[in-house]
C-alpha cells in the first residue's frame, strides 16, 4: 500500500503547471487563502493490490493533504492486520467452461432438437476454449479456434458458423445478466457457406445397415428407416404404440400431433421377434427411463460412432428420417401430403427438397419403401425387379 497524489485529467501530464488556471483545469479548482493562487489540480489517493492483484486507487473526502492520506493508509493497515479490511473486489468473470453450464439452464425450455444442438455446441466450445474467461475471449482467439476447429474436427463452415452464433447467443444472455459488457462475436465475419442437399444414405450403405447392426441396435435403425420417426420419438415408443392386428405405430413425439404410420409386414415380424427376446420394463420398447435431452443426446453419439465403425462417416440417426422421405419421394414417387401425414411436419414447405408426385395410398407407400430397402439388401433393385418382369 502507499499513498500518491493523482492529478485530475490525462491531459496535464504533459503540461508543466504554473499555477496558473488553464483550459485543462476543472472548473471547481480552489485557490490557497494565504496567496490567491490556484492548488494544485488533483487529489491525494490510497493505492493498493486487491484480492485478485489488481491495482486499485482509492480517495476520499476528507483526504485534502499528503498526512490526510497516510492517516487514511495507517487505518487501512490496522483493519487488514485485524481481518476487518474490506476492500472492493474486482467482479468475478465465469470462464466459458462455466457459465456454459449455466447457460444450458437458461435454455432447458427449449424445443428437445435446438437444446441438443445447444448442448452439443457448449461442449465443443468448451473442449477449445473452456479455460478462458469470457472477458478474455477475443475475435482474435474465435478466429483461432475456427482454424482449429476446420483443421482438427474437419467440419464445414456451416458447422463452424452454428458454433460462433451459440457462442454469441451464449454472450448475449451474459450481457443481460451482467456478467460482461461486451459480445466479441459482433466482430467476426461468418464464414461462405455453399448450399449443400440434406444428407441420405447410398444404397451400398443401406445394405451395410442390415447386414452389420445387431440387437437393439438394429432394431432402432429399421424402426427410423422404415417409419421416419425422429430419435426421440423411437426411444419413447411403448408397445402400446404399436397396434400389430391393424399394422400401424403411432407417435405424439415433439410436435404433439398424432402420426400414425403403417408397418409393414417385415417391420412387424422384426418387432415382435425382438418383444418375444427382450421384455422390457414399463412397456417401453428400447428405454425405461424418461427421455431428456441429454439421453437422447448420448444416443445420438452412440449411433454416430457406431455408423463410422461400419464404414458410414458423416451419418447421424435423423439421416435415416431423410433417407426414408427421399425414397419415398425420389424414387417411389409417393406424393408430398402422404410423406407429410407419416413424418409430421408441420407444413409442405419443410419437404419441398423431396417433392414429387405419386401413390395416395400410405400403407402402399411402405410396403413399396420396404421392398425397395429389401431389394437393396439382395443387390436386385425394384426398378431391375421391373425389367426381369419385363423381359
Amino acid at each position: 500500500m502507499a499513498v500518491r497524489f493523482r492529478k485530475y485529467f490525462k491531459e496535464c501530464k504533459p503540461i508543466a503547471c504554473g499555477g496558473r488556471k488553464s483550459k485543462h483545469c476543472p472548473s471547481d479548482r480552489p485557490r490557497n487563502k494565504l496567496n490567491g493562487q490556484y492548488r494544485a489540480c488533483g487529489h491525494w489517493a490510497v493505492e493498493f493490490f486487491d484480492d485478485t492483484k489488481q491495482w486499485q486507487s482509492l480517495t476520499f473526502k476528507n483526504v485534502r493533504c499528503r498526512a490526510d492520506a497516510e492517516k487514511r493508509l495507517a487505518m487501512f493497515i490496522s483493519d487488514r492486520e485485524r481481518g476487518k479490511l474490506n476492500l472492493p473486489k474486482k467482479k468475478a468473470i465465469p470462464t466459458l467452461s462455466a457459465y456454459g453450464q449455466i447457460y444450458l439452464d437458461f435454455c432447458k425450455n427449449d424445443k428437445e432438437n435446438t437444446y441438443l444442438l445447444k448442448l452439443r455446441m457448449v461442449t465443443t466450445l468448451t473442449r477449445y476454449l473452456g479455460e478462458y474467461p469470457l472477458d478474455r475471449i477475443t475475435p482474435f482467439i474465435i478466429e483461432k479456434y475456427r482454424v482449429e476447429r476446420k483443421e482438427t474436427d474437419k467440419v464445414k463452415n456451416s458447422s463452424i458458423n452454428i458454433d460462433v452464433s451459440i457462442l454469441s447467443h451464449i454472450y448475449s444472455v451474459a450481457i443481460k445478466a451482467g456478467i460482461v459488457d461486451k459480445n466479441p462475436c459482433k466482430d467476426v465475419k461468418r464464414l461462405k457457406v455453399t448450399q449443400t442437399k440434406d444428407r441420405v444414405l447410398s444404397q451400398s450403405e443401406i445394405s451395410l445397415l442390415l447386414d452389420k447392426l445387431h440387437g437393439k441396435d438394429r432394431l432402432m435403425v429399421l424402426v427410423g428407416l422404415f417409419t421416419g420417426l425422429r430419435l426421440g420419438g423411437v426411444l419413447s415408443l411403448s408397445w402400446q404404440d404399436i397396434d400389430f392386428g391393424k399394422r400401424l405405430i403411432a407417435s405424439t413425439h415433439k410436435t404433439g400431433k398424432l402420426v400414425s404410420i403403417p408397418l409393414s409386414e417385415y417391420l412387424i415380424d422384426e418387432l415382435q421377434r425382438y418383444k418375444e427376446n427382450n421384455p422390457c420394463p414399463n412397456d417401453k420398447i428400447f428405454e425405461s427411463r424418461e427421455i431428456t435431452p441429454e439421453i437422447s443426446s448420448r444416443y445420438s453419439e452412440h449411433f454416430s460412432d457406431l455408423f463410422k465403425k461400419i464404414g458410414i462417416y458423416n451419418c447421424t440417426f435423423h439421416t435415416l428420417r431423410h433417407t426414408f422421405s427421399s425414397i419415398l419421394q425420389g424414387e417411389l414417387g409417393i406424393g408430398v401430403v402422404v410423406v407429410q401425414g407419416m413424418t409430421g411436419h408441420s407444413s409442405l414447405g419443410m419437404l419441398q427438397k423431396y417433392s414429387r408426385t405419386g401413390l395416395d395410398n400410405k400403407q402402399r407407400a411402405i410396403q413399396s419403401l420396404t421392398d425397395h430397402i429389401l431389394s437393396i439388401k439382395s443387390g436386385v433393385t425394384n426398378i431391375e425387379l421391373s425389367q426381369i418382369g419385363t423381359a
